[in-house]
């Protein structure tokens, strides 16, 4: 998988982040929507990322188990949101 580097204000990231807000997602479902992404497009770009985090999720797994179960999670969230 391939990713681009956005750059974001850090007060900007700081009140989202401050809110509950996650920005990485806000800014997947704000693109899906804008560019009205077919379903097909939509389950591949979150087949994407889950693999994304389901291989750092087993690197981190021996390194730091709690970093490695978040990033375990998110894996689970993005399949879930694949099938939707």
């Amino acid at each position: 998988m391939s990713t681009v580097d956005i750059e974001i204000p850090k007060t900007l990231y700081d009140e989202a982040t401050r809110s509950g807000i996650d920005i990485e997602e806000l800014i997947l479902t704000t693109i899906i929507k804008t560019l009205r992404l077919d379903p097909e497009t939509t389950m591949k770009t979150r087949l994407e990322l889950t693999m994304k985090y389901l291989d750092e999720g087993r690197e981190l797994v021996d390194r730091d188990p709690v970093q490695a179960s978040e990033k375990l999670y998110k894996a689970a969230e993005e399949v879930i949101k694949a099938l939707a």
